[in-house]
């Protein structure tokens, strides 16, 4: 029942994560040429190829290649999907201010994918993704999704996932 209710929600998520720009770090753990070596991959068709190089320059703690290895677990293209896997990728990712990963977050969150199903989990990270993003129609449609998700939550719920949100503050993974 969860799932459809909230299918238009993760629809409208879904097709933004696919048109909004991609990440722009302030930092590069992952060489540009690796970055841009995985695209060619992906373009080209070569999944496989493109998931081993990210699941080795993911640890190293660039947010792109986090965020990009959590949507082959969350959506299987290499791989059988691993829903724990992806949790935890688009989590380190978001931790570093991934605005993306934060929206794929959400999505699970909606769906209890790799943990329970949470509203208030998901409305924090829409929240802050939408204080990142800078396009005013994606900020616009962020905000439009946090704010349908208003309405499932409790008082103290809404109030606590807006005090975590206000307190985020995205941390660098040394490495």
């Amino acid at each position: 029942m969860l799932k459809q209710r909230f299918l238009p929600l993760l629809l409208a998520a879904s097709l933004l994560i696919a048109a909004a720009p991609s990440f722009a770090p302030q930092h590069a753990w992952a060489a540009p040429a690796d970055l841009q070596e995985i695209l060619k991959m992906e373009l080209e068709g070569d999944k496989v190829g493109a998931y081993l190089k990210l699941k080795e320059i993911a640890p190293q703690g660039d947010p792109e290649a986090q965020y990009k290895l959590g949507g082959y677990y969350q959506y299987g293209w290499a791989s059988p999907a691993n829903f724990k896997l992806a949790r935890e990728w688009y989590g380190r990712a978001a931790a570093q201010g991934h605005p993306d990963a934060m929206l794929g977050l959400a999505i699970m969150d909606t769906q209890g994918q790799g943990g329970p199903a949470s509203n208030k989990s998901a409305f924090t990270w829409l929240t802050i993704a939408a204080s990142i993003f800078k396009e005013p129609e994606i900020v616009k449609t962020v905000a439009g999704l946090r704010n349908k998700l208003k309405s499932e939550l409790s008082t103290a719920d809404l109030n606590a996932a807006l005090a975590e949100a206000v307190a985020f503050q995205p941390v660098q993974e040394q490495h």
